[in-house]
C-alpha cells in the first residue's frame, strides 16, 4: 500500500487541495481574493515568485506587489529559502523586513507567527505558492485560503530528478486524480483545469 492510499478522501481534500490554481502569481484574480475578506497576502520565493536559479525578483514581480499594495493589501514573503535571500527579495520587491525565511514548511507555527505580528485573522489571510505538499498543506492544516501556481523554475526539478524526489510528490498527485479529488494537468495539456477563488475546476463539471 502506498503512504496516501491509507488515507482518507475528506483528509486529503482538506489537506492538499489548494483554493485556487493558477499558472503563475500574476494570472491569480486578487480582487476575488479581496471580495472574499482578504487582505494579508504571504508568498512562498522560490519558483513561486521567481525561478530557484535567479538572484532577484523580475520586474513584473516587482510591479505586482506595487499592484497589490495599491489595492490594500498587506504583502510578505514565507519561505523556507535563507534569510538572506528572503531579505534580497523582500528589499526589491518593495516590503523591506516584511519576511519570514526558514519557514520549515509544511510546519505551520511561522502562519501564527505572522498572525500576531500582523494582527489578522485567519479568514483575511491568503498563501501562495508552487509546492502542494508544502505551500498547500500548511496553509490549509492552519486554515486559511491556499493558492497554488506552477512551479516556474528549471533548477529544482532537475535536482528532483536526480534525488528522486519527484516521486512523492507524483504519488500523491497520482492518489488524487485516482479518487477525482484534483487534478494537476500537464503544463501543454489542452483543456486544463485552472481555477479562481469559488470557480470548479472544468474536470470537476465534466465528471459531475
Amino acid at each position: 500500500m502506498g503512504k496516501y492510499e491509507g488515507m482518507s478522501s475528506e483528509y486529503l481534500r482538506e489537506t492538499y487541495i489548494p483554493d485556487v490554481y493558477q499558472p503563475t502569481i500574476h494570472a491569480i484574480d486578487y480582487s476575488r481574493l479581496r471580495e472574499a475578506g482578504i487582505t494579508f497576502l504571504s508568498f512562498d520565493v522560490d519558483d513561486t515568485i521567481a525561478p530557484l536559479e535567479k538572484l532577484g525578483p523580475d520586474k513584473d514581480a516587482v510591479l505586482l506587489f506595487e499592484t497589490l499594495k495599491a489595492k490594500g493589501f498587506t504583502v510578505v514573503l514565507l519561505t523556507n529559502a535563507s534569510a538572506a535571500r528572503a531579505a534580497g527579495f523582500a528589499g526589491r520587491l518593495g516590503i523591506p523586513g516584511q519576511y519570514i525565511a526558514r519557514a520549515e514548511k509544511p510546519l505551520t507555527k511561522n502562519f501564527e507567527e505572522l498572525q500576531k505580528r500582523f494582527g489578522v485573522e485567519k479568514g483575511q489571510m491568503a498563501h501562495v505558492g508552487n509546492n502542494i505538499k508544502a505551500d498547500v498543506a500548511s496553509g490549509n492544516v492552519f486554515g486559511v485560503t491556499t493558492c497554488l501556481v506552477r512551479n516556474i523554475g528549471i533548477l529544482q526539478n532537475a535536482l528532483d530528478i536526480v534525488s528522486r524526489g519527484r516521486k512523492e510528490g507524483h504519488g500523491l498527485r497520482e492518489e488524487l486524480r485516482e479518487r477525482g479529488l484534483w487534478r494537476k494537468h500537464h503544463l501543454h495539456e489542452r483543456g486544463d483545469q485552472y481555477y479562481q477563488l469559488g470557480e470548479t475546476p472544468a474536470y470537476r463539471k465534466r465528471e459531475e
